[in-house]
């Protein structure tokens, strides 16, 4: 008996994944230029998860009952699948016919009993010795190779990473999870310590490479041309500094103030004071309303992530490089853009009995059947 209670416990513990209600981390805000820069409330935080299985589980998307927002799969890592848990959801290990494993992995069915949500019923397993993940190291369980990948379907997590001290993971797969791992023990005085931009404060201090987080510099602005104007400040896409000043051409527009988020050619979101200073200044507005504070900052589907709110898109589709940035969840601007980070629209047949595919149409995702 004390044995089989030993043994819920412990599958307790491994189901268990923590939810970010977005409530442990602000973002900046402040005013920039003619308009509102990044202000509004300040989700935060980035979403954490602990290591479940042999694959990363990625954090708790939704919210409970600090009202964040519910995950969903495609939110969600490599072979995770969201959970519904009532007051909650949460991403952890599992996989199904509309989101499988990765290629050269199976889907297993793990049939474990939980008393905890989510309680993961299946999990994907990579054969013993392949790199599934491409991040060059195999997997832990290949007998005859020392150390291993713990975490073979994330690129980001593999023996030599850099700990990121705040996410809940693993990273360099030594067994010791953030602030356990020596790593994280850097002498910093009052700064914190930090793995990532988004574990500062954005808009004023930013990760070092001492792993401290620190002041960011102040520049000058420049000069800009006749016919040109300064445009609002952005956050620097890698630092996240509040730097990134632009001279943009000049339109006659009217004093309204009707905060927009617009971004300039390289995907950068910045927040004018109406739609006319976005469009004449060049931008493409993304959505209405101010940038939310860490809106614009680098991130990859599977690496770094982005602050409560948002969600890593492709800010530039049709460019050949995969540029990526975080945007406010439910925004779209291009087709390729949906679901943006929300579950996508219920099946609609279209008048040949086609189903109708996801399209973005006046910056939200919906079923068109319209080309």
């Amino acid at each position: 008996m004390r044995t089989l209670l030993l043994a819920s416990a412990l599958m307790m513990t491994a189901c268990f994944v923590p939810v970010d209600d977005g409530r442990d981390a602000g973002g900046g805000g402040g005013t920039a230029g003619g308009g509102v820069a990044g202000g509004g409330v300040a989700g935060g935080g980035t979403s954490g998860g602990g290591s479940s299985g042999g694959g990363s589980a990625g954090g708790a998307v939704g919210g409970g009952a600090g009202g964040g927002l519910r995950c969903s799969d495609a939110q969600c890592g490599v072979a995770q699948l969201c959970y519904d848990c009532g007051s909650f959801s949460a991403c952890a290990d599992g996989c199904s016919p509309t989101k499988p494993c990765p290629a050269g992995s199976q889907c297993v069915q793990t049939r474990q009993v939980c008393i905890t949500c989510p309680c993961p019923q299946s999990r994907c397993e990579a054969p013993a010795c392949v790199d599934v993940d491409g991040d060059g190291y195999l997997p832990q369980q290949c007998q005859g190779i020392p150390g291993g990948d713990c975490a073979p379907f994330d690129p980001a997590v593999h023996p030599g990473a850099r700990e990121s001290c705040t996410n809940g993971k693993d990273d360099d797969c030594n067994g010791l999870v953030d602030m356990a791992d020596p790593a994280c023990g850097r002498l910093c005085g009052p700064a914190p310590s930090c793995g990532s931009t988004l574990e500062c404060t954005l808009g004023s201090t930013s990760c070092g490479s001492s792993g401290c987080c620190e002041g960011c510099p102040v520049l000058a602005p420049p000069l800009c041309s006749m016919g040109t104007c300064i445009s609002p400040a952005a956050p620097n896409p890698n630092s996240g500094c509040m730097l990134d000043i632009r001279c943009i051409p000049c339109g006659v527009c009217p004093a309204v103030v009707a905060p927009v988020c617009a971004q300039l050619d390289r995907g950068d979101a910045r927040t004018f004071q109406n739609r006319c200073q976005a469009t004449t200044g060049g931008a493409t507005v993304i959505h209405e309303g101010a940038c939310i504070p860490g809106e614009g900052l680098s991130c990859t589907p599977t690496g770094p992530g982005c602050v409560s709110g948002t969600y890593c898109r492709d800010a530039c589709p049709e460019c050949d490089a995969d540029l990526r940035r975080c945007t406010k969840v439910g925004a779209c601007v291009n087709d390729l853009d949906c679901p943006s980070g929300q579950p996508t629209p219920p099946p609609m047949p279209c008048s040949n009995g086609s189903p109708a595919p996801v399209r973005c149409v006046n910056n939200a995702c919906v079923r068109s059947c319209a080309p």
